[in-house]
């Protein structure tokens, strides 16, 4: 134990009172090269994280690459849905035709559960397919999150799946499978 303390206090560098210019062949790089172009350092604030976001082309689900400001939470995917990317093309569209269909979105023990609110039955069937589509694709496709259920503010909700039957438990993406283009 003895030896390691005399070791490491023969390490250490030497106490200075005051700040020592560095030699010029001790500076890393060419950092004193006038012409070397500034270093800038990486900005500060929110970066952007890609996600995958299904809408509807031709009644059926089609996933589109976008970019949401990091960290992106369950809910922010959720939101992007109300509107198509403008560079996704003219013929996407959205069976969520208001973001604020989804009240609350939590994750727990891989399974996504979402509260939508009662509007979301003033949509027509085929709506309502596509709607539960887009949310069960957008968010699978999140790390963690493996399957989605739903509540109708707070009370558990069938759902259908792609193949027109209803169920009260959890869905998954490839209950929509049928959907996708």
């Amino acid at each position: 134990m003895c030896a390691l303390v005399v070791l490491g206090a023969g390490c250490a560098v030497p106490a200075q009172d005051e700040a020592q210019p560095a030699r010029d062949e001790a500076v890393p790089f060419a950092l004193l090269d006038p012409q070397a172009p500034p270093i800038v350092p990486p900005a500060s604030g929110p970066s952007a994280e890609p996600v995958a976001l299904c809408f509807v082309r031709d009644g059926r689900l089609v996933i589109v690459s976008d970019e949401l400001a990091a960290p992106v939470d369950l809910r922010a995917p959720l939101d992007a849905l109300a509107v198509p990317p403008p560079d996704a093309g003219p013929l996407l569209r959205t069976a969520l035709t208001e973001p604020s269909i989804v009240r609350d979105v939590r994750l727990l023990g891989g399974i996504a559960r979402v509260d939508l609110l009662s509007h979301v039955s003033a949509l027509p069937a085929d709506e309502q397919l596509l709607a539960v589509a887009q949310i069960v694709c957008t968010l699978t496709a999140r790390p963690g999150v493996g399957q989605v259920s739903f509540t109708l503010e707070g009370a558990r909700l069938a759902v259908p799946k792609g193949d027109g039957s209803l169920v009260n438990s959890p869905v998954a993406r490839d209950d929509y499978a049928g959907l996708m283009a």
